[in-house]
């Protein structure tokens, strides 16, 4: 639900006119513009139970909008880079990023596509590799007068290398 919000939020802020807005000779309009926030969050380690960490990181959206008298093509990635420090001294060290894509063509229907893929490192307090969690997704959504009329979905791929 996170990335179907993250795309209709881009589709918003193209709305609003925010960016660089680009219109040639060929009548498309094209706006491109970059998003940066901080996040942070708190947790649990899945593969250390008993610890909490504190995630402090930046998430940076880039995306180009291309509007045509036959609607819209949205692309884009976010990317977030990150460090989860645990109470037990130990780190992880992330990174996400998130591929999207979606066309808005014809009365109300917008095609969606969201390629996926996470990573963390973590380390002990002195520094030395424990083990790497990594999860792949793609997603693949129709929605049409705004009810969601076709789903795929490539299974999720997650992988852990080391001692989780």
């Amino acid at each position: 639900m996170k990335r179907i919000a993250l795309a209709l939020g881009a589709a918003a802020l193209l709305a609003l006119g925010t960016g660089t807005t680009i219109t040639p000779a060929s009548a498309a309009t094209i706006t491109r513009d970059t998003i940066t926030v901080p996040i942070s969050d708190t947790g649990t380690d899945e593969c250390r139970p008993g610890l909490t960490g504190t995630l402090s990181g930046t998430e940076v959206t880039a995306f180009q909008s291309v509007e045509t008298s036959k609607g819209f093509h949205v692309a884009g990635v976010t990317t977030d880079t990150g460090r989860i420090d645990w109470s037990d001294g130990s780190y992880t060290v992330i990174e996400s990023v998130d591929r999207f894509s979606f066309n808005a063509v014809g009365t109300g229907t917008t095609v969606n596509t969201l390629a996926h893929e996470d990573s963390g490192n973590t380390y002990s307090a002195e520094g030395v590799f424990l083990f790497r969690v990594s999860f792949h997704s793609v997603e693949r959504f129709t929605i049409t007068n705004g009810d969601v009329t076709r789903v795929e979905f490539e299974r999720g791929h997650l992988h852990i290398f080391g001692n989780c």
